[in-house]
């Protein structure tokens, strides 16, 4: 079989109209065999390593472009669900596993863990209940919970606790809780805990519990039959529990930390690059270590060239840069992957910034026309940029926000927006669209737009020309799980959170920086994917986790 690059080409043309003759003739084989050519294709696609069908792709292993999910789904009559493209790889890869074990816990764990890309535990509700115990029932030996088997002769008391009996009284002389234990413990589980995957076992199962409503709460409870929620109705014969970690957002735990200091000299070295003879198509990379990397190239800004300067981290996770940053430059700096830990001033030039989290930024370059300040999810605890013009999409603001002119879509803007501090005044124009915002204002007399007519929308005491549309935007109050900057979960929208915050973006995702990390959607479609897959009366329910955040300790 011959190999040509331009497969995906081919597949692109082809596959819409072999399933418009599926669909017209209703036998798939007669419509393969007739198109034997696309067999290869398919065969080159599917089989072959991905560097073979399409050497512009850099990845390993055995891939296909992400246009093509959509038609090898309904080859496999499967129905995506996941909002990220390594979810649906993994429902087209594993649907027939899921098949074959649908609806035991092992296939249950692996969907909501493929599809939401989050680590779950699982607790089965009839096994959370009070229930009669029985003679008749056999117990598992103690050894397969990882317990000792009990001395003989046992007391009364001590065959009491025996793991697998269905006791519902709490033993006030032992606490239950999750400990580390061996791979080979026959009660061994497997959890990832942030960056470290280790095993655990319950101990003491009939003990109280340490950590209640967790995944290391395994004590039995009165059914209850309301409606779950995160509070209450969880524990019911006919519901799933799956405790799940709370995201942590830009400030992951091990996240990797460079001083400013360390790489300041490099950074104002090609700042002072002279690049007006250079050719649009030129880059220049440094590399700054292993997490951060500095390129730089020509741009042109109002029909002049202009330097742009780019420092991005490599981690998956923002790198943590330190320190006091103050450029006087009339250049671009592009902030990408970072969080920004102190004060960043910006005098003369323009920033731009991607997937950051910055304390506080200052841009004092009166600029207009142009934006002196355009950021893309990203989360700000204080942003100042009193003479310019602001440009926000999936942007989190905490505390405070000065511009003279703000153009924002999909944010939530907690503060009170003013053009400068110490002054009432509202910037003087700009738009905001499906953003939480601390005030919707009336709309404009129609005979005279500039009328004031609500006090908390003026500019230099004309009604500010600042428009907000009025349809979808908001102004419910944000829940998050972390209101401080730089904790885990700063800026992330709790479960809680009012739906027209955690829907209310224009594509139907969550406002804010989290946007892109689709927290809330991966939760959705993982209820979804498991209607699926769950007996006939069963429903799944999400349970936020605190505790699966830190690992269980090693026993004493």
């Amino acid at each position: 079989m011959s190999r040509n690059p331009n497969y995906g080409e081919r597949l692109r043309q082809w596959l819409p109209a072999v399933w418009r003759e599926r669909d017209e003739s209703g036998d798939l084989t007669r419509v393969l065999r007739v198109y034997g050519e696309l067999l290869d294709t398919f065969h080159a696609t599917v089989v072959q390593r991905r560097d073979d069908s399409f050497p512009d792709q850099d990845t390993d292993g055995e891939h296909c472009q992400d246009w093509l999910l959509p038609y090898f789904a309904r080859l496999l009559d499967v129905r995506l669900v996941s909002p990220d493209p390594a979810g649906r790889r993994a429902e087209l890869r594993d649907a027939v596993a899921w098949r074959q074990r649908k609806g035991t816990r092992v296939s249950i764990e692996a969907i909501a863990e493929a599809v939401g890309q989050f680590e779950v535990e699982i607790h089965e509700g009839w096994k959370r209940v009070a229930i009669t115990p029985r003679v008749d029932r056999p117990l598992i030996s103690e050894a397969a919970y990882g317990e000792r088997p009990l001395p003989t002769p046992a007391t009364p008391a001590l065959r009491a606790g025996h793991p697998g009996l269905p006791a519902v009284t709490l033993d006030l002389r032992r606490c239950s809780r999750a400990v580390q234990c061996d791979p080979g413990n026959p009660g061994a589980h497997e959890t990832r805990f942030a960056d470290t995957r280790l095993t655990w076992r319950q101990v003491h199962r009939h003990g109280v519990p340490c950590l209640p409503d967790s995944y290391q709460d395994v004590s039995r409870r009165t059914p209850d039959v309301r409606t779950p929620e995160r509070r209450h109705g969880l524990y019911h014969p006919r519901r799933i529990l799956l405790h799940l970690p709370p995201p942590e957002g830009f400030f992951a735990t091990g996240h990797a930390t460079v001083n400013w200091s360390s790489i300041k000299a490099v950074f104002t070295q090609h700042l002072k690059t002279d690049v007006s003879a250079w050719p649009e198509d030129r880059l220049n990379t440094v590399s700054l270590g292993p997490a951060l990397e500095l390129t730089v190239r020509r741009i042109l800004w109002k029909g002049s060239p202009r330097i742009r300067i780019s420092l991005r981290g490599l981690t998956p996770a923002p790198v943590q840069l330190r320190g006091i940053l103050k450029i006087d430059h009339a250049a671009l700096i592009v902030f990408e992957n970072l969080w920004l830990d102190n004060r960043v001033e910006i005098a003369t030039g323009t920033v731009e910034l991607v997937g950051c989290a910055a304390r506080q930024l200052v841009v004092t370059t009166a600029e207009t026309a142009l934006p002196a300040v355009e950021a893309r999810a990203c989360l700000f605890k204080k942003l100042e940029a009193s003479p310019g013009l602001v440009r926000l999409e999936f942007v989190t603001v905490l505390e405070t926000l000065f511009a003279d002119r703000v153009e924002a879509s999909d944010c939530i803007l907690i503060p009170d927006l003013r053009k400068k501090s110490g002054s009432d005044d509202l910037p003087s124009a700009g738009c905001v669209r499906f953003s939480q915002i601390f005030h919707i204002p009336r709309p404009p007399d129609p005979n005279d737009p500039t009328l004031v007519n609500d006090l908390l929308w003026v500019s230099q005491g004309r009604r500010s020309g600042l428009r907000c549309h009025r349809v979808s935007c908001t102004t419910a109050k944000p829940l998050f799980w972390s209101d401080t900057f730089g904790e885990p979960g700063c800026a992330v929208l709790h479960p809680e959170c009012a739906t027209a915050i955690a829907s209310g973006a224009e594509d139907g995702g969550e406002m804010g920086a989290c946007h892109e990390f689709r927290h809330v959607l991966r939760r959705r479609a993982v209820l979804d994917k498991l209607m699926e897959f769950l007996p006939v009366g069963m429903e799944a329910v999400l349970v936020p986790d605190t505790s699966l955040a830190c690992p269980p300790p090693e026993p004493i």
